[in-house]
């Protein structure tokens, strides 16, 4: 006979609260690895048989069946016919165009509910913006004809180096020389020059 056995000697032995099946009737119930004495577990009982489960779901299904129909035939048997007769004929004669249309009018709306709107954030004005400074800011002054030197520097678009004092006059483009006049300060003639 099949018997089942559990070692209790927990924290020294690794089989312990481990159920071993013990399949020879004359061992004696101990633990194989720690040698202590082994209690026997009890088997569960089998399950029932499956068809006990069906006959009452059977039965519980007749019960529900027979309450149900009990229940339809005693509503509709019971009271007097001659009045059921007579609210079936009326219905039967009524024009079926019974259902008229709603003029619009009518129909009330919801009423609108005024949910206050948030209020725009207000975009940030462009300030003033800052001077920019000329490229020839810091070794001329310049009117948009006339360049005139504060100090040596060479003439925008050309490679030429004027002094302090030269005067550069006539056409620009950009900030650049197109075709002018230099005149020198130390009174050398003056000269024409064009974009190089």
């Amino acid at each position: 006979m099949e018997r089942r056995a559990m070692c209790k000697n927990v924290g020294v032995c690794s089989r312990a609260n481990k159920v071993q099946i013990i399949t020879d009737d004359d061992q004696e119930l101990k633990c194989p690895e720690c040698g202590e004495e082994m209690e026997l577990v009890p088997t569960t009982p089998p399950p029932p048989p499956p068809g006990n489960t069906w006959k009452k779901i059977a039965i519980a299904a007749v019960a529900i069946a027979a309450i149900g129909g009990g229940a339809y035939f005693g509503l509709s048997s019971g009271g007097d016919n001659s009045k059921k007769a007579v609210a079936k004929d009326t219905v039967a004669t009524q024009p079926v165009d019974t259902i008229k249309p709603v003029a619009k009018d009518s129909v009330k709306a919801e009423p609108t509910v005024n949910e206050p709107k948030p209020e725009p954030k207000p975009e940030p004005k462009p300030g003033p913006k800052p001077p920019t400074p000329k490229p020839w800011s810091s070794y001329a002054s310049f009117d948009g004809s006339t360049m005139t030197f504060k100090k040596a520097h060479r003439i925008p678009g050309t490679s030429r180096v004027a002094q302090p004092g030269d005067k550069v006059q006539g056409k620009w483009v950009d900030g650049e020389v197109n075709l002018v006049r230099w005149y020198h300060a130390d009174g050398s003639p003056s000269e024409t020059l064009t974009h190089e």
